[in-house]
């Protein structure tokens, strides 16, 4: 399903209702999300499209 129709109670449901490891450091915050699920793929793209390019 593609998110770019969807209503924000689908996006709440798939990007936000998720269980991620959170690892705290003194410089930055990493995110630890597993590996397979029914929206592995989607969180992929999703941290692909957010990610800033290389200059």
């Amino acid at each position: 399903m593609s998110l770019a129709s969807g209503e924000f109670s689908t996006l709440r449901l798939r990007l936000l209702k998720i269980a991620v490891l959170v690892r705290e450091t003194a410089s930055r915050i990493r995110l630890g999300f597993a590996a397979h699920g029914p929206n592995a793929a989607l969180f992929r793209d999703l941290i692909g499209a957010l990610m800033p390019r290389a200059g």
